[in-house]
């Protein structure tokens, strides 16, 4: 039985480090910025197992870093946190909602009707490229 919920920054971070930035250092896990963010839990049997971290600005939401640990990836739970992010955003009107997407996940993405945009870049090893979802047009 899984569910969702608004968490604490601090709680994203074992989950964050352990998918994403494995044996990096704080620095690496801690947005500048993350105090001001909404940071979303999914929990399976009330164990914290996947996160999202979202901030919003004007009329667009910039999704970060979103990670399921590896035994319940593939399963369906990062969908059932995508997707409540996606009911939020259309609930509260928002234009866009965008991500920094590693390209090896951009397939993920595309699912949900993300589109590659043109900016892309390398960070720590990894390929990225900026994808969105427009929402709604002004």
């Amino acid at each position: 039985m899984s569910h969702i919920e608004q968490i604490s920054h601090e709680l994203t971070w074992r989950i964050r480090r352990e998918v994403l930035y494995p044996g990096q250092p704080l620095d690496k896990i801690v947005l500048p910025n993350d105090e001001n963010g909404i940071h979303l839990g999914l929990f399976d049997h009330n164990k914290l197992i996947s996160v999202l971290s979202f901030f919003n600005n004007d009329q667009s939401i910039h999704l970060r870093k979103f990670a399921t640990l590896e035994p319940y990836q593939r399963k369906g739970y990062g969908t059932e946190l995508l997707n409540y992010l996606l009911e939020i955003a259309e609930a509260e009107n928002y234009e866009r909602i965008w991500c920094n997407a590693r390209k090896n996940a951009s397939g993920f993405y595309s699912k949900f009707g993300f589109k590659e945009t043109e900016n892309s870049f390398q960070k720590d090893g990894h390929d990225f490229v900026i994808m969105e979802k427009i929402l709604k047009t002004k």
